[in-house]
């Protein structure tokens, strides 16, 4: 059986075989290494999911060498820029830096002769159909003990759905919704009642969601792009909603998950069938605890209206610009306060004469609310150099409020955010040390990824941070990149993404944390920012849910990704921990060999770090082997610690 790429060209030539080597190897098995299987492996394992494994490249790939179809070309050229057209293509993702890492090249707008690599777009991806598929998925990569990424609409601002040389099990075919006026979790006692919700398989996409929630006259409490997942990375990182203020975050509204667990194996997890199972996967991040196959979330009824705020602010004198900027951070918690849900932008640069723009929406809100509230608004509008103001719509429903708002940002580019939830207090007390930070980074766009006060009657219950308990915004800084910019422009940008996190933690409070779905692939204080007091309890479940750490993610995104689970920082280097390889036993020596002082190393005998070692079949005990001698070279070391 011939294994296809997504359109349905010639499996061989290949972009780069699986003989080639990748920059920034996992220590999971990748295309390129000695123990990557044989294609008659690949063509056996494909019979057995009738034909959906996928030859997966980049989404230019078709504009260049060895995949170059004019037609297809053509297609992706008009389309590149296009949310819903990127989703459905196997090897794209909604920035380009997760598709071809920070060195690969597959641009779409240069020659056909032009260089065009894998980047770190998975080698082969399974089109998942079904729970079946998945299955057979996660048994070969656990068989094979391959570098496995799962993938929905690969919006991820952590790269987590990509990897070099990886293998990927693609859910974003999987459609379906199912209404339910009375749902009832499995094993739920009998005094339970039911509630309405909507049970959303894998594939299905907020727009989607919208326009069948306003048929079935009804709310779903999605977020703000139109192409997300409504049944992936969006809720396991929180899933932040225009709703948030009345429902709370997308992991408040989950009343079951199905999933596919690290042992090939379909499950319901909720609050009866595994308790610490569903705190996992209500905010844990990514894929992971499992490949998901669908989500069960309560519906809430359906508003009278929807009425919408809109409020800009322009200046004419660069004094003005930072009293506007000071002043707006200050009325914002009143403004979340009193119910009204956000999205805002500041501009710093001295060529835009916009210092401010937001849209506000609430429920249900009357004209008087809206006057009342955006009163101070108005009043900024009045100062010495600043003119505009706030002004109100209303829309018979989410939906239309959605056609014409919802956007999905950043689509095709290189972009990194760093982030954080910021409290009444600070935004009250430390608005001028925030503008400081602003002006000092002219370059990152700050904004508001989303401004609102979050209902909090779930927070403990999920793995989401604490803080969202008194945030009033999320502060995110976007930098990016041209295609063509130098590695020296790339470094500065992680560099700058870095700082801003280290920052933005020293003026909201370092024990603060931030938006997983909006946060920097560079996070210096990753641990605390993302889980804060939860993560020990996510490192406990997740030894125990995936105890091979099958779900081990991209560990190049410059730091170890909670997937990881099993790496601690210490003054002296990194410590792999005893429970990080369950077959070997207590044997925890150390090992220097000279190429990182101070690593200890889980051992199942003696690591040979000689040049090009076989680590024989994959097991758990070579995979320990594979993975301390990873982190034990320079290269795994640096990429560690986001050093490179």
């Amino acid at each position: 059986m011939k294994i296809p790429s997504q359109q349905v060209l010639l499996a061989i030539p290949l972009l780069a075989s699986p003989a080639q080597s990748y920059p920034g190897k996992h220590p999971r098995c990748s295309a390129g290494d000695a123990c990557w299987p044989k294609e008659h492996v690949w063509q056996a394992f494909n019979s057995t999911i009738s034909g959906r494994l996928i030859r997966t490249f980049p989404a230019a790939a078709v504009c260049h060498t060895a995949q170059y179809d004019a037609a297809a070309c053509s297609v992706a050229k008009e389309h590149w820029t296009d949310s819903f057209w990127r989703t459905n293509q196997t090897g794209a993702y909604s920035a380009i830096l997760w598709e071809l890492g920070e060195k690969g090249q597959c641009f779409i707008n240069t020659t056909k002769e032009d260089r065009c690599d894998q980047g770190i777009v998975p080698y082969y991806s399974v089109s998942a159909s079904g729970v079946k598929d998945i299955e057979k998925a996660v048994k070969f990569a656990d068989k094979h003990d391959l570098y496995l990424v799962v993938k929905n609409t690969g919006h991820d601002h952590l790269g987590r759905s990509s990897g070099s040389g990886a293998f990927s099990i693609w859910t974003h075919n999987l459609k379906g919704k199912e209404w339910h006026k009375s749902f009832k979790p499995k094993g739920a006692p009998s005094n339970v009642s039911g509630i309405p919700a909507v049970t959303l398989q894998a594939g299905e996409q907020l727009l989607d969601v919208y326009k069948a929630a306003a048929a079935e006259g009804v709310t779903f409490a999605g977020g703000s792009a139109q192409t997300v997942g409504a049944a992936g990375g969006f809720m396991t990182g929180g899933g932040v909603s225009p709703f948030s203020h009345f429902y709370g975050l997308a992991v408040d509204n989950v009343l079951e998950v199905n999933l596919v667990t690290a042992q090939g194996k379909a499950k319901t997890i909720n609050q009866y069938t595994d308790p610490d199972y569903f705190f996992a996967l209500r905010g844990g991040g990514g894929s992971a605890w499992g490949v998901i196959t669908s989500v069960t979330y309560k519906t809430h009824p359906k508003p009278t209206h929807i009425r919408v705020g809109i409020a800009q602010l322009n200046v004419t004198t660069e004094d003005a610009r930072r009293v506007v900027i000071e002043k707006t951070l200050q009325a914002l918690p009143d403004i979340t306060e009193a119910g009204w849900v956000g999205y805002g932008l500041y501009a710093t640069e001295k060529t835009n004469p916009t210092a401010f723009q937001v849209i506000f929406l609430q429920p249900n809100a009357t004209m008087e609310n809206f006057n009342k509230t955006f009163e101070p608004m108005n009043k900024i509008a009045t100062l010495p150099g600043v003119t505009g103001g706030a002004v109100s719509y209303v829309f018979p429903h989410f939906l239309e409020y959605s056609k014409n708002f919802l956007r999905d940002p950043n689509i095709a580019t290189n972009v990194i955010d760093a982030s954080r939830l910021v409290s009444r207090q600070v935004l009250t007390e430390r608005a001028s040390d925030l503008v400081d930070l602003m002006f000092e980074f002219p370059t990152t766009g700050p904004g508001f990824n989303s401004i609102v006060k979050v209902n909090s009657d779930e927070r403990d219950n999920t793995s989401v941070h604490s803080s969202f308990k008194d945030s009033r915004a999320l502060i995110s800084y976007s930098v990016d990149w041209a295609d063509n910019a130098s590695e020296q422009e790339k470094k500065a940008a992680k560099k700058t993404s870095a700082e801003v996190s280290k920052r933005l933690a020293e003026i909201v409070g370092k024990e603060t944390g931030t938006y997983l779905n909006e946060a920097s692939p560079y996070e210096p204080d990753w641990q605390n920012a993302f889980w804060g007091n939860k993560y020990a309890r996510l490192l406990s479940i997740k030894r125990r849910i995936d105890p091979k750490n099958l779900f081990a993610l991209n560990i190049t995104q410059g730091k170890d990704n909670l997937a990881t689970y099993s790496d601690n920082a210490t003054d002296s280097g990194v410590t792999i921990e005893r429970s990080f390889c369950t077959t070997c036993g207590s044997s925890v020596v150390s090992e220097n060999k000279g190429k990182l002082p101070g690593v200890v190393i889980v051992s199942c005998g003696t690591i040979d770090f000689a040049e090009g070692e076989s680590w024989g079949p994959p097991s758990m005990e070579y995979f320990c082997k594979r993975k301390a001698a990873w982190l034990a070279t320079s290269e795994g070391s640096e990429k560690f610690w986001g050093l490179t």
